[in-house]
């Protein structure tokens, strides 16, 4: 395959030939040495910025807690966030 899409990476999405090495707040730092706006925030999973330090220590101690359980059973760290999310905001239910 070309270096767009490397050996072993199926071709699910157009890929643009750029790699990011680092990001922080609302810019992504390529290997080109060029600092990028990120207007596309993950496809639909990265609203909250790169590298926020606050955002950093809550993965972290997620993750040494568990990874992912899913749906399927209670988090409740999901419930809370649920709960602030829904008091702060018009909706009922996330």
């Amino acid at each position: 395959m070309n270096k767009v899409f490397p050996t072993g990476l199926l071709p699910v999405h157009k890929r643009n030939d750029i790699a990011f090495l680092s990001g922080n707040g609302p810019y992504l730092f390529g290997a080109d040495g060029r600092r990028y706006l990120d207007f596309v925030s993950g496809i639909a999973v990265n609203s909250l910025g790169h590298s926020h330090p606050h955002l950093v220590g809550a993965i972290k101690s997620q993750l040494e807690k568990y990874l992912h359980v899913g749906n399927m059973y209670r988090v409740p760290e999901q419930e809370r966030l649920a709960e602030r999310l829904c008091t702060s905001s018009f909706a009922n239910a996330i």
